[in-house]
């Protein structure tokens, strides 16, 4: 019978978790350390070429500031996605490198996380 209401209590936990609105961008307790380390990730790889901070950027890549908000993305015509930029991250572009060979794929989660929090 305890473990039936232990069951009960994480179901409802996981239902409200996943019913919050998504729109305040607050972190969650347990994700502040995930994205520390999407931070530092960023710090090490991008931070180069990609300013996060302001929309408009001198730095040879373009702007990662509020990038998942935005109606199409920075260089390309479509509307920023997570499986867009993994690839992006994964394999590079014409003049970006590809980092497959320096991240797994958790850490380029981590990462869009990073992003996708500023």
């Amino acid at each position: 019978m305890m473990r039936v209401k232990w069951l009960a209590f994480l179901a409802l936990a996981a239902a409200l978790v996943l019913a919050a609105p998504a729109a305040d961008n607050k972190p969650l307790p347990w994700e502040k350390n995930r994205l520390r380390i999407g931070q530092a990730l960023y710090r090490e790889n991008c931070v180069v070429c990609h300013d996060i901070d302001k929309a408009q950027s001198k730095k040879f890549g373009p702007s990662f500031y509020q990038l998942f908000k935005r109606d199409k993305m920075p260089i390309a015509s479509m509307k920023p996605s997570r499986e867009y930029i993994k690839v992006r991250v994964k394999f590079g572009g014409p003049i970006m490198p590809a980092f497959r060979q320096w991240l797994t794929e958790s850490e380029i989660d981590t990462l869009i996380d990073y992003i996708a929090s500023k």
